[in-house]
């Protein structure tokens, strides 16, 4: 799931980014922890190679993990992150 804050008005400022796991999709930090990495490190190659130049439209963006995100490898969400980010881009911009 994802969540986008305003439009920026200016374009010098950088997206702010957050990435959250509850409790309820695992009870250990270790797991929690994981799937924050893989969001990050998805987000992160995206940006650097330019595929998600829309997200800079925005002030903020908050990815929130589902419950089946402990069974997908990189890949899965690394297209997820990116299909997130096109579909917020087509309803807001």
């Amino acid at each position: 799931m994802l969540y986008g804050g305003k439009n920026k008005e200016e374009q010098n400022y950088l997206t702010k980014v957050g990435f959250v796991v509850s409790k309820k999709i695992h009870k250990r930090a270790v797991k929690r922890n994981y799937i924050k990495r893989l969001l990050r490190e998805s987000y992160r190659n995206l940006h650097k190679n330019n595929e998600i130049a829309a997200a800079q439209s925005f002030q903020s963006l908050i990815f929130v993990a589902r419950e089946d995100a402990l069974e997908k490898n990189y890949k899965e969400i690394c297209s997820s992150v990116k299909k997130l980010i096109q579909l917020l881009a087509i309803k807001y911009l």
